[in-house]
This record gives structure tokens, C-alpha cells and sequence, in this order.
């Protein structure tokens, strides 16, 4: 019983995680893309 609980319960937090890691990458990479632009920005003037 537990470990068919188990395997059913390990796939939904397993793709939970894996959409939330995309969702953080992207969100870095959305702040890394603004805190360049700002610095040029500060830089160019």
C-alpha cells in the first residue's frame, strides 16, 4: 500500500518542482535582462 502510494504521489510534486524551476529560471533570467538594461543605462548617461 505504501509504496504504491508513494509512486503514485512522486510524479505530480516532480512535475510541480520542475514547472516551478522553469518558472524561477525564467523569472531570473526576466531580472538578470532588466538589472543589464538599468546598467547601460546608468552607464550611457
Amino acid at each position: 500500500m505504501d509504496s504504491t502510494r508513494s509512486d503514485n504521489a512522486n510524479p505530480l510534486p516532480m512535475r510541480m518542482s520542475h514547472r516551478s524551476m522553469k518558472t524561477l529560471i525564467i523569472r531570473f533570467v526576466g531580472l538578470l535582462i532588466a538589472a543589464i538594461a538599468v546598467m547601460t543605462l546608468i552607464y550611457s548617461n
